[in-house]
């Protein structure tokens, strides 16, 4: 009989240790290796719909901007003035097509393609000085999937599309509306007291949901435990769980929960036609900061739509919604309960022997995420 030691060596993707979740050094670790290696979300590209328009980002630890030129074109550049280095975006977001980027230490001037266009008193530089030379500085990779704005600090990284492999068909269900764009309905941020992974681990286990929602599903007189059925998947190092809404005669009737490794998750739910983006940031060891999009297909995002989308969203996904509440109160027990100092792995095993595919209470989708901190975590 194996001991219990021996299977955490046989099998990582199955058993982890406590410590990744409570000590500071993992996470300094993450931030290096996957968060600067891997592909990250940025935003959303209907986030900036007009030349000029941009949004502060932080990624990593990063202040970035993510910004249409005024070619139209995206682009993600780092928020840092080429002079003396302090942020040249102020506000959280705005337009610059007009004002450009105006330094507030010396007044340099950027436009919103990134490029100086203006340097005070220019002369004070030698001829060596050219303007050309000394834009803001652009993200190593950035690239877009659905609307999605990705990017990498790693100009070795594997093209985008590359990275979500496998992934691909399933990401598409759940961020485009039967072939259409989706376009920004509304977005907030909230922090929850709970290492970043927990969050990730969380959208993709079902097995919680009796038990965390339970009391929800009784308040409209629906047993959680019975008449559920869905199927878990790994895809490469990302996952998907799907639930079966029984709607038969509707053409989407699966709410589908997406990881996209590292820190992103995507959302659609078959019920109020919603679809929403979750990304999360490590604020520290014991802490995350969450964004969240939601977005609606660009024929039906009317005002008055847009009004019921929002008020159903805040109610089932908002932190103080009916699904989103019961997870953040779990989640900072989880964080509590992790730093019991008692030497016993946490479990990702259901399902262990039975491959990538298996049933919504199965941990196939967990495991996915697991395969992809094991793959960057253990790289030079």
């Amino acid at each position: 009989m194996k001991t219990i030691d021996e299977a955490i060596r046989l099998r990582p993707d199955g058993f982890t240790d406590r410590s990744i979740y409570t000590d500071p050094a993992v996470l300094e670790q993450e931030i290096e290796k996957i968060f600067k290696k891997a592909w990250v979300l940025i935003g959303h590209e209907t986030e900036v719909p007009e030349p000029g328009d941009y949004v502060r980002k932080t990624i990593a630890g990063q202040p970035l901007i993510q910004v249409r030129g005024n070619d139209g074109k995206v682009r993600v550049v780092y928020n840092t003035c080429r002079h003396r280095a302090s942020l040249v975006a102020i506000e959280e977001e705005g337009n610059c097509a007009k004002t450009n980027f105006v330094c507030p230490y010396h007044g340099f001037e950027y436009s919103a393609d990134g490029d100086l266009v203006k340097v005070p008193v220019a002369d004070g530089y030698g001829e060596w000085f050219k303007n050309e030379e000394f834009g803001l500085v652009e993200l190593a990779q950035f690239d877009t999937f659905n609307g999605m704005v990705f990017g990498s600090f790693n100009p070795d990284a594997q093209p985008l599309v590359d990275y979500l492999s496998s992934a691909k068909e399933f990401i598409d269900y759940a961020t485009k509306g039967d072939g259409e764009d989706l376009v920004l309905v509304d977005s907030y941020k909230y922090d929850i007291a709970g290492n970043w992974k927990l969050l990730i681990d969380n959208t993709m286990d079902g097995y919680h949901v009796p038990y965390v929602h339970g009391s929800m599903f009784e308040q409209f007189g629906i047993s959680a435990e019975e008449g559920i059925s869905g199927i878990a998947r790994t895809l490469g190092f990302h996952g998907s769980i799907d639930w079966d809404e029984g709607r038969p005669m509707a053409e989407r009737n699966v709410n589908r929960y997406m990881a996209i490794f590292p820190n992103i998750t995507v959302h659609y739910n078959a019920s109020g036609d919603m679809f929403a983006i979750r990304q999360i940031e490590p604020l520290n060891v014991d802490n995350m900061q969450v964004t969240m999009w939601l977005l609606a297909p660009k024929s039906t995002a009317s005002r008055e739509m847009n009004e019921r989308r929002a008020a159903a969203f805040t109610i089932t996904w908002g932190p103080g919604g009916l699904f989103g509440a019961d997870d953040a109160r779990q989640l900072e027990w989880v964080q509590l309960g992790m730093k019991a100092d008692c030497g016993a792995p946490v479990l990702a095993a259901r399902g262990l022997e039975t491959g990538d595919e298996d049933d919504w209470e199965n941990e196939q989708s967990m495991r996915g995420f697991r395969a992809g901190w094991n793959h960057y975590m253990n790289q030079d």
